[in-house]
């Protein structure tokens, strides 16, 4: 071996041995990628898209890849778990703000375009004369009725101070307006009203839990708490029909009726060490009120978080119907580009280790719900009334004879005279209720005459069909109580707003706040 040669094999051995590093390391690398459960998915997915990228022999749309991708992905989440595209996300960061840029009105579809439900008192369509029962057809050059109501409440919102011309079709007079609105600030409303029974009971009616509420609810407290004469006896916290919000605002109102250091609620993560627990951190603001909270099937969330702790630790009473059974908290994530994503990331219990949601929530993400001390079934669980407000007839009729509704029916005519009347116009209307009962009595009748049955069998089925539609047609009145107030209700809230609506046709009217304020005056008499 000369000296001139051993640098060169010197060299060799260097990078061979280097190379059968490098390769080891990057095999390693590999093994270890795919042995980590955190990357492995995410670097198969990658290098799929990889070598799509590169080999695929036709061109790719790849934004509809990426769709189809997401869907799938989440298609094995619960249905709280998504996809947020980036306007979705915005107007969402929006709402976590207490509020939006908008013409303030609540809409609903229409076979014109889009019914207004509610007007807000004060906001822009107000202003620009809109009223509850309008139907909005156009909004600029767009016709809304072809599009979901997602799609047309999007084109309502816009820029704050932005301007919009409606095309606006008034029912109640047949007229057709064309008003300008300017879009604004529209504060969410998260109680409608506050106040005081006919039996010196605190009624306090709240819609949500988004950023706010607990704040307006603690207002609310504090001034009827402090009106001059005032002696409440109770308080009843309406929290029918909530869908919940921000697990925070949950927190903060359970704050308000609780004594420090009382348990309200905690969560559990995939991992046993991710459990998180809130304890009350204030005192009671109403001293120990008597208290009971009115609950139903569309109560959910953060509503039953705050209905349940309360019921756990003998603060109040629930009075109503079985909740929706959501025990699921999500958590959101934002992509660079604006979009994002939303994860369901926890379970939360209440005190007594009472959890709403089994550990499989990702395959049953409905839990079983909060049975009320008091059952009172919902209205929606009656089909004929669910059918009727669907219809949306209670609001075209009321909105037509507001006046007379509000002045009260005649005095020589019987308590339910409106429903008589609402009764015929709903017949004008070719409004027809089909019940379970019925259909069930037609499909015998067509079953006997099929088989050729006997003249007997045919003819008690025919029977069985009258007297099932029959009573079908005496729902109107079998419900006259619940009819009479919505009719009310609705007229009150198009000509005085919302809170004269619950003060005159709701408080002292609805059964299941009577009974709560009864139930709540035996518990301080």
């Amino acid at each position: 071996m000369t000296p001139s040669s051993e640098p060169g094999r010197r060299t060799i051995l260097i990078s061979a041995f280097l190379s059968t590093l490098l390769i080891l390391l990057c095999g390693g690398m590999a093994a270890y990628v795919l042995s980590d459960p955190d990357i492995k998915w995410a670097y198969l997915v990658s290098r799929a898209a990889t070598e799509v990228q590169a080999e695929y022999v036709e061109p790719v749309n790849w934004e509809q890849a990426f769709r189809s991708a997401q869907e799938a992905m989440f298609s094995e989440l619960d249905r709280y778990s998504g996809y947020i595209d980036r306007q979705e996300f915005s107007e969402m960061r929006e709402e976590l703000s207490g509020g939006y840029s908008g013409i303030g009105v609540v809409v609903t579809k229409d076979a014109r375009g889009l019914l207004a439900l509610a007007v807000r008192e004060n906001g822009p369509s107000a202003a620009a004369g809109l009223l509850n029962g309008d139907i909005i057809e156009k909004v600029d050059s767009i016709d809304v009725a072809p599009l979901d109501l997602q799609a047309s409440s999007r084109v309502l919102r816009g820029r704050d101070g932005s301007t919009v011309r409606l095309k606006v079709f008034r029912p109640a007079t047949g007229e057709t307006l064309t008003p300008t609105v300017t879009r604004g600030r529209v504060e969410l409303e998260h109680i409608p009203y506050a106040g005081y029974t006919q039996d010196s009971v605190i009624y306090i009616r709240l819609l949500d839990f988004e950023a706010g509420a607990s704040q307006d609810l603690s207002d609310a407290l504090d001034s009827l708490l402090d009106k001059p004469g005032a002696k409440p006896r109770g308080l009843i916290l309406d929290l029918k029909r909530n869908p919940g919000g921000l697990y925070e605002e949950a927190i903060a109102v359970c704050n308000l009726f609780l004594e420090r250091g009382r348990f309200i609620v905690g969560t559990a993560a995939r991992s046993r060490w991710e459990v998180e627990r809130h304890y009350s951190t204030e005192r009671d603001v109403t001293g120990g009120l008597p208290m009971a909270v009115l609950v139903d099937r569309g109560s959910a969330s953060s509503a039953e978080i705050t209905a349940g702790a309360l019921r756990q630790l003998g603060r109040a009473v629930l009075i109503g119907d079985t909740t929706y059974g959501k025990g699921l908290v999500q958590g959101y994530s934002q992509f660079p580009d604006g979009s994002g994503i939303r994860l369901t990331i926890s379970r939360y219990f209440l005190e007594g280790n009472l959890f709403l949601n089994r550990l499989d929530s990702s395959h049953s993400d409905t839990g079983s719900g909060l049975t009320p001390d008091f059952f009172l079934p919902s209205e929606d669980r009656s089909p004929f009334l669910s059918y009727l407000e669907s219809s949306l007839l209670m609001f075209r009729f009321a909105h037509s004879h507001q006046d007379e509704i509000i002045a009260g029916p005649p005095e020589l005519h019987l308590p339910y005279y409106w429903v008589e009347q609402f009764a015929l116009f709903a017949e004008q209307e070719k409004f027809e209720f089909v019940s379970q009962q019925t259909m069930d009595a037609l499909a015998l009748l067509s079953i006997a005459k099929l088989e050729q049955s006997y003249p007997e069998s045919i003819a008690r089925a025919e029977e069985l069909v009258a007297i099932a539609r029959k009573d079908d047609r005496r729902q109107f009145f079998a419900n006259w109580a619940y009819i009479e107030m919505r009719l009310r209700q609705i007229a009150f809230d198009r000509k005085y707003g919302s809170y004269r609506s619950f003060a005159e046709a709701i408080v002292n009217v609805r059964p299941d706040i009577k009974f709560a304020a009864q139930i709540l005056r035996r518990g301080t008499s």
